[in-house]
C-alpha cells in the first residue's frame, strides 16, 4: 500500500443531532443528509478541496491550502444555514499520510476534536490555522479560549471565524472532547484559562459600530501609536485610589505594548502629563503618536468604575469609548479586556501568543498587587534607598502570592540595579538575581523582565550569546518594552556593534521620548556613530525641557561629545561644572585647555590637584601627569607616572592613545607601558 506524506488544512463536518433526527423522522434527516452532501461536494469542489471519507452525517476533506479551506467552511456554513442543515466544523492544519481512501495522522485527530467543540452554523479553527489566514483581512476571526484535548498534548488556542452569518459559541459553554481537569491542576492556571476568553472582546455589533466610526473620522497612518495618559482619580478621599489610578493605567499600557502593530509610549514619559492643562493634539505631537487613550477610575468600596476614551489626536475627536464596573478582585481580566477592546477597535490582528500574553492574571490577590504597585513605584525612584525598599515591598507581596511571578522578576530586577545605585556586589547580585529569575522563568515564561533582566546580567558577565538570546526573547515578548531597548543598546556598545546600538537606542527614544535615560542612552549612540550636530541638538533640547534631567550627566555627556569632535573650546565649561562636582575631571580640564594653547590655565588646574586631599600614587599623580604631558613637560609627566609613585595601569590602557600621546615617540614610553603590564601597539 502506497504512502505519502504532506502538509494540509483538515476538515471536519457533522450534523448535529442526526441520530436523533433518525429516531424522530427518518425520511426528514435522509433528506438532511442528502442536502448536506449536495452541498459539500458542490463547495469543496469549487474550492479545490480533496473528500476523503464519508462516515454517517459527517464528512472528512483536505485541502492544499489553509486559505481555501477556510473560505470553503465560509461558503458552506452559510449555505448550510440558509436551508436549515445543523452543521458543525473544524479545520486544523498539519502533517498526514495519505493511504489510498484514508489519511492518517495527529493533525487528524486534533482537527477532529476541534470539531466536536462547534456547535451549528460555527466554525471553529485551530492557532496554526489562523495564523495562516491573519493577513486575509476578509476572514473575520474571535479567539475563543486555549483548551486541552483529549490525548493531545498542551493546551491549544481555539478561534471561530465570525464572519456574517455564521454562529459564535459562548466560550464559557464550549463542549467536546476536552481533557477533564486533574484535582490537583494549580488554580492559577484555570483562572488564566477562564480569563483569555475575555480578552480580545471582540463583541460583533460593537465591532461593526467602532469600524464605521474609524474609517469615518480616522485616516489610519502607516503606523498606529498611542499614549496612555495618566488617568484622572475621582475618588479624592481613598488613598488607594491613586495607586489603583497608576497601576491601572500602567497595566493597560504594558498590555498594550506587547502588541507588535502598535507603537506604545513608555510610561516616564506619559506620565508628564499628570494634571497637565496641554491639549490633546499638543500631548501629540511632543509624543508623536496619532493616538491617545484617556481614562478615569471611580471607587466605591469594593467597586470599581473605570471608564476610557480613544482620541484621534488630528482632530480630538472620540473614536470609541467604554465604562468597565468590576470588583477590585476582577482588575487584571478588566484590564485584559480594555486591551482587547482597543485591539478591537484598531481593527488589529492578534496572534494566539499575544492574546494568550495580554490574557494572562499575575495574582489574584489584590493585597499582593497593592504591594507590587508601592515597589514599582519605589523601584522608579532609582536611588539606593528607594531600590531596597521596593526590594521589601515585592517581598511582602511574594510572601502574601508565593506563585506572583512578575514580582519575582522586579525583586531580580531592584536587585541587580543596586550594583548600580548602593555599591552592591555584581557577581553576589547577579547569583541572587538569577535564582528569583528563575523562580519567575519557571512560573511564567512569558513575562519580559525575566528576560530583559537575564539580557543585562549576561552582558555584565561577558556572555554575549545569551545576553543577546534573552534581550531578543524579550522584544517578541514585547517590542515596546523601553528598558528592554535600552538594555540592548548597551549590550552592541560593549561588544562594538554601533550601529545596531544606534538602533536600538532609536526606538527606545521614539518609545520614550520624554525619559531622560532613554534619551542618553540615544545620545551615546549619536556620538559612536559620529552623528555630532544630532547629539549636541538632542542634548540641548534635554537641557532646556526634560524636567528630569540630571545637570551632571549632562554636563558630563557634553564633555563626551566635544572631545570627540576636538572641540577644546566649548569643552571647557562643563568641564569646570563637572570638576567643582567630582575632582577626577581635572585632568580633562587641564588637558582641554592645554590642547588651546592656554599653559597658565593648565598650571593653575595642577595647583587645584596639589591641593585635593587625597591619595598621590591612587590618583594625584596621575591626574597631574596628564596635565603634564598635555603641556610637553615630559619628565615631570614620566616621573609621576612611574609605577613607584603610580599605580593607576588601569587608567593609563584607557587614556594612553588620547591624552598622553605627547609620550609616544619618547625613548621612555616603550619601558614605561611595559612596568605597567601595557602592550606597545
Amino acid at each position: 500500500m502506497s504512502t505519502t506524506r504532506q502538509l494540509a488544512a483538515i476538515m471536519f463536518t457533522d450534523m448535529v443531532g442526526y441520530t436523533a433526527l433518525m429516531n424522530a423522522d427518518e425520511a426528514r434527516a435522509l433528506d438532511l443528509r442528502n442536502k448536506h452532501r449536495q452541498v459539500f461536494e458542490h463547495t469543496t469542489s469549487a474550492f479545490h478541496g480533496t473528500i476523503v471519507q464519508y462516515f454517517g452525517d459527517g464528512t472528512l476533506s483536505v485541502f492544499n491550502s489553509t486559505v481555501e479551506a477556510v473560505e470553503c467552511a465560509i461558503e458552506m456554513q452559510t449555505s448550510f444555514l440558509h436551508e436549515g442543515i445543523p452543521v458543525r466544523i473544524g479545520i486544523h492544519v498539519g502533517d498526514i499520510l495519505q493511504q489510498e481512501d484514508d489519511i492518517i495522522g495527529d493533525a487528524v485527530n486534533v482537527a477532529s476534536r476541534i470539531e466536536s467543540c462547534a456547535i451549528t452554523g460555527s466554525v471553529l479553527i485551530s492557532d496554526k490555522v489562523h495564523d495562516q489566514i491573519r493577513s486575509h483581512r476578509h476572514i473575520e476571526t474571535k479567539f475563543m479560549d486555549a483548551f486541552e484535548f483529549k490525548n493531545v498534548e498542551g493546551k491549544m488556542p481555539i478561534y471561530a471565524v465570525s464572519n456574517v452569518p455564521l454562529e459564535l459559541p459562548d466560550p464559557k459553554h464550549i463542549m467536546g472532547k476536552l481533557k477533564e481537569p486533574g484535582p490537583g491542576e494549580y488554580v492559577r492556571k484555570r483562572n488564566r484559562q477562564k480569563t483569555i476568553l475575555g480578552l480580545i472582546a471582540l463583541v460583533f455589533l460593537a465591532a461593526v459600530v467602532v469600524y464605521t466610526q474609524w474609517y469615518q473620522g480616522f485616516d489610519r497612518p502607516e503606523e498606529l501609536s498611542i499614549a496612555v495618559l495618566p488617568f484622572d482619580n475621582l475618588t479624592q478621599t481613598d488613598a488607594d485610589s491613586e495607586l489603583f489610578r497608576d497601576g491601572i493605567a500602567d497595566d493597560i499600557l504594558t498590555q498594550l505594548a506587547k502588541l507588535q502593530e502598535l507603537r506604545v509610549i513608555g510610561r516616564k514619559s506619559t506620565s508628564r502629563y499628570l494634571d497637565t492643562d496641554k491639549s490633546i493634539s499638543q500631548i501629540a505631537k511632543e509624543l508623536d503618536v496619532s493616538l491617545i487613550l484617556e481614562g478615569s477610575i471611580r471607587r466605591l468600596g469594593n467597586q470599581l468604575r473605570v471608564s476610557v476614551h480613544l482620541i484621534n489626536a488630528e482632530n480630538e475627536e472620540q473614536l470609541w469609548a467604554s465604562n468597565y464596573d468590576r470588583t477590585l478582585t476582577d482588575i487584571f481580566a478588566m484590564q485584559s479586556e480594555i486591551a482587547g477592546d482597543i485591539a478591537n477597535s484598531l481593527q488589529l490582528e492578534l496572534s494566539s501568543n499575544e492574546a494568550e500574553s495580554i490574557a494572562a492574571i499575575p495574582t489574584q490577590n489584590i493585597e499582593a498587587y497593592k504591594l507590587f504597585l508601592l515597589g514599582r513605584k519605589e523601584a522608579d525612584k532609582r536611588d539606593a534607598a528607594s531600590l531596597e525598599k521596593s526590594i521589601q515591598y515585592y517581598e511582602q507581596a511574594v510572601a502574601l502570592d508565593p506563585n506572583y511571578a512578575e514580582a519575582l522578576a522586579e525583586i531580580a530586577n531592584s536587585v541587580y540595579l543596586q550594583t548600580y545605585y548602593s555599591g552592591r556586589d555584581p557577581i553576589e547580585a547577579a547569583i541572587t538575581a538569577n535564582d528569583y529569575l528563575d523562580r519567575a522563568e519557571a512560573l511564567d515564561d512569558k513575562l519580559v523582565r525575566v528576560y530583559s533582566v537575564k539580557g543585562l546580567i549576561s552582558n555584565i558577565q561577558g556572555d554575549y550569546q545569551g545576553a543577546r538570546s534573552a534581550f531578543e526573547k524579550a522584544i517578541v515578548l514585547s517590542p515596546n518594552d523601553v528598558d528592554t531597548r535600552r538594555q540592548y543598546a548597551t549590550f552592541f556598545l560593549y561588544n562594538g556593534q554601533y550601529k545596531e546600538q544606534l538602533e536600538q537606542a532609536a526606538i527606545a527614544y521614539r518609545l520614550d521620548p520624554l525619559s531622560f535615560p532613554s534619551a542618553n542612552a540615544y545620545f551615546a549612540a549619536l556620538v559612536e556613530n559620529y552623528q555630532f550636530e544630532a547629539a549636541e541638538l538632542l542634548m540641548k533640547q534635554v537641557q532646556k525641557d526634560n524636567v528630569e534631567n540630571n545637570p551632571f550627566v549632562i554636563n558630563r555627556n557634553f564633555f563626551r561629545l566635544y572631545t570627540a569632535m576636538e572641540d577644546y573650546q566649548k569643552v571647557i565649561e562643563p568641564l569646570e561644572a563637572l570638576s567643582k562636582e567630582e575632582y577626577a575631571f581635572y585632568r580633562y580640564l587641564a588637558f582641554s585647555y592645554a590642547q588651546l594653547g592656554d599653559t597658565a590655565k593648565v598650571r593653575e588646574v595642577i595647583q587645584r590637584i596639589d591641593a585635593l586631599d587625597i591619595d598621590e600614587r591612587t590618583e594625584k599623580n596621575h591626574m597631574k601627569a596628564m596635565a603634564y604631558a598635555a603641556i610637553n613637560q615630559k619628565d615631570s609627566a614620566f616621573y609621576l607616572l612611574d609605577t613607584i609613585r603610580n599605580s593607576r595601569s588601569g587608567l593609563l590602557i584607557r587614556e594612553r592613545k588620547q591624552f598622553f600621546k605627547n609620550l609616544h615617540d619618547d625613548p621612555r614610553y616603550p619601558g614605561l607601558l611595559s612596568a605597567h603590564g601595557i602592550d606597545l601597539d
